[in-house]
């Protein structure tokens, strides 16, 4: 009889137009039974609009409450990243430094220095390596903005925010290099195209040659 009362319950429920999901969390029951009891109900048009409709807010809702998850996890995420780096002690910077220089600098052949990147915080990172792991002079570094000719009427707007951004003044900077091949990529806001920047040191072939060496020394780390 408990059976047949809570099966007439169901089906008057679902009759209404309420959904199968919201009827078998109503009752605490499997949905698979209410689909089961309730297989010959037909629901109205105006029914199946209405829950057409609660479908589509519940699936905006929960897209939405993902999204605020997601946001929280990244910023928790990269707050305790930021903490857990910390200040770089001297020794620090200078393993990460040489790491990063492994990575982009300029290796080949028994050059001088040179280092290329369009990371803003990097270059500010190497600059800081050089002067204060290397023992170069800031006098001593030259630098050069490489853009895609199509930006070139921001030339001087580029110049200034790298000479901002590095403390470099405007007449160590050698002339830029124009590329004047199709650019392939597409900045959605070319306010925040700033090109790349080639980092040089003057009489910096002996210093190239220490970098090396300390490359050397970090791949002798690798376990191999």
């Amino acid at each position: 009889m408990a059976k047949i009362l809570l099966r007439d319950k169901v089906r008057e429920f679902r009759s209404r137009g309420t959904s199968l999901n919201e009827v078998a969390s109503r009752f605490a029951m499997p949905k698979s039974t209410v689909r089961y009891w309730c297989r010959d109900i037909v629901l109205s048009e105006d029914q199946l609009k209405r829950l057409f409709q609660k479908q589509k807010l519940g699936g905006i809702l929960a897209a939405e409450r993902i999204r605020q998850k997601r946001i929280h996890v990244t910023s928790k995420l990269r707050t305790e990243g930021i903490r857990e780096v910390g200040k770089l002690l001297p020794r620090e910077l200078f393993l990460v430094s040489a790491a990063l220089y492994w990575a982009e600098g300029y290796r080949k052949g028994d050059g001088e220095f040179g280092f290329t990147n369009s990371d803003p915080e990097m270059i500010v990172l190497i600059i800081r390596w050089l002067t204060e792991s290397c023992g170069v002079l800031k006098k001593d570094i030259r630098l050069r903005i490489c853009i895609n000719a199509i930006h070139k009427n921001k030339l001087s707007r580029i110049h200034e925010f790298w000479s901002e951004t590095t403390g470099i003044p405007r007449d160590q900077f050698s002339s830029p290099t124009l590329i004047k091949i199709a650019n392939r990529k597409r900045y959605l806001n070319n306010d925040t195209y700033f090109g790349t920047l080639r980092i040089k040191v003057r009489r910096s072939t002996d210093l190239r040659r220490r970098i090396m060496g300390w490359i050397v020394g970090l791949a002798s780390n690798s376990g191999r």
